[in-house]
C-alpha cells in the first residue's frame, strides 16, 4: 500500500470553489492587484518545485487551496495540493522533465486567465473562448498582464521559463513583499500585546496563589507577616482602592500600570496601608516584586503533587 501524507490546512477551499462558483455557473473577474498576489504566490510555489528538478503536474483551479486572512483584508494564501501523487503514479510512463515543466507554465497561464476572466479554462477549452477571455483581458488590465499570459499560452511558440517568469513580474512581487512586511508588522504587534497580557496573568496567578492563604504548613500566620504581608497591602493598593466616602474606585489604568510596574521591577516608592489605617510602609515596586518571588518561591519549595485519586 502507497500512503500520501499531506498538511492540514483548516478551513481551505479550492480555487474553483472560491472563485469560480461552479453552482452558479461561472465566477467573476477579480480585481488586477488580486490577481498579481494570485500570480506572485504561484509562481514562487513552482520556483521552487522546478529548481529541485520536478515538476507539479497539479496546477488546476481544484488542486490549489486558498485561506483568507483572518484580519479582513481581502488578502488570500494560495497553496498547491497533491503534489507528488501524478509521480508516485505515472512513475513508469513519465514524461521528460522539460515537457513536464513546460506543460506547468501552461497550466499557470490557465489558471491566470481564469483567474482574470471568471471563466474556467483547462486543456479541452474552445479556442473561440480563449480568444474571448484574451480580448476580455486586453480590454480590461493593464498591458504587463496580458503580455505575460500571451507568452505564457501563445500555441505557436515555448512557454518562458520560471526563471523568465520571475524576471518578467519582479517588481510586482515587490508589492507583494511590502504587502507581506506590513502584515509581519501587524502580526508582531498582536503577539508583543499577547506577551504583555500573559506576563500580566501570570504576576495575578502568583499573587494569587499567596494572598490570602490560610496556613502553609504549621504557621497559620504565613500570609500575615513578612514578605506576604506586604503583597496582602498591595493587592489592596492595586485593586481595593476607595475615596474618602469610602466608594471604591475602579481604575483600570491604575491596574495595569501597576502589574507592569511590578513585572517591571520599578524602583518608584508608594506608600501602602492597612485596611485600619494603623500600618503605613514605603516600598519600591522592585521591593515588591521580589517580596512576591519569595514567598511564591517558598510555595513551591512546599508543594506536593496530587495524584489523580485526589482531585
Amino acid at each position: 500500500a502507497v500512503f500520501f501524507v499531506h498538511q492540514y490546512c483548516p478551513g481551505v477551499r479550492t480555487l474553483r470553489e472560491r472563485f469560480m462558483n461552479p453552482n452558479a455557473g461561472g465566477g467573476v473577474a477579480l480585481p488586477e492587484p488580486l490577481v498579481w498576489s494570485c500570480i506572485t504566490q504561484l509562481v514562487s510555489a513552482v520556483r521552487a518545485v522546478h529548481g529541485a528538478n520536478l515538476a507539479c503536474r497539479t496546477l488546476q483551479l481544484n488542486h490549489i487551496l486558498c485561506s483568507s486572512a483572518p484580519d479582513g483584508s481581502g488578502r488570500i494564501r494560495l497553496r498547491i495540493n497533491c503534489l507528488g501523487i501524478v509521480d508516485a503514479l505515472e512513475f513508469e510512463a513519465r514524461k521528460q522533465l522539460a515537457d513536464l515543466q513546460r506543460e506547468d507554465m501552461r497550466d499557470l497561464g490557465r489558471i491566470i486567465m481564469s483567474l482574470a476572466t471568471g471563466t474556467e479554462m483547462t486543456h479541452s477549452s474552445d479556442p473561440t473562448a480563449v480568444a474571448r477571455c484574451d480580448m476580455f483581458i486586453a480590454q480590461n488590465y493593464s498591458r504587463p498582464l496580458h503580455n505575460l499570459l500571451v507568452q505564457l499560452l501563445l500555441p505557436t511558440s515555448t512557454p518562458p521559463s520560471i526563471y523568465e517568469v520571475c524576471t518578467s513580474i519582479a517588481s510586482r512581487a515587490f508589492d507583494e513583499l511590502d504587502m507581506i512586511q506590513s502584515v509581519s508588522d501587524r502580526t508582531d504587534a498582536v503577539l508583543a500585546a499577547e506577551y504583555d497580557s500573559s506576563r500580566a496573568f501570570r504576576l495575578l496567578l502568583k499573587m494569587g496563589f499567596v494572598n490570602e492563604r490560610p496556613e502553609l504548613g504549621m504557621n497559620r500566620r504565613w500570609t500575615e507577616s513578612g514578605d506576604c504581608y506586604v503583597l496582602k497591602l498591595f493587592r489592596d493598593y492595586v485593586f481595593h482602592q476607595a475615596d474618602n466616602g469610602g466608594n471604591p474606585i475602579m481604575d483600570l489604568g491604575h491596574v495595569v500600570t501597576s502589574l507592569n510596574k511590578l513585572d517591571a521591577a520599578d524602583e518608584e516608592k508608594i506608600v501602602l496601608s492597612s485596611r485600619d489605617g494603623k500600618t503605613l510602609m514605603v516600598v519600591s515596586y522592585g521591593d515588591v516584586a521580589r517580596c512576591l518571588e519569595s514567598a511564591y518561591g517558598e510555595l513551591c519549595n512546599g508543594s506536593v503533587m496530587l495524584t489523580s485519586q485526589q482531585y
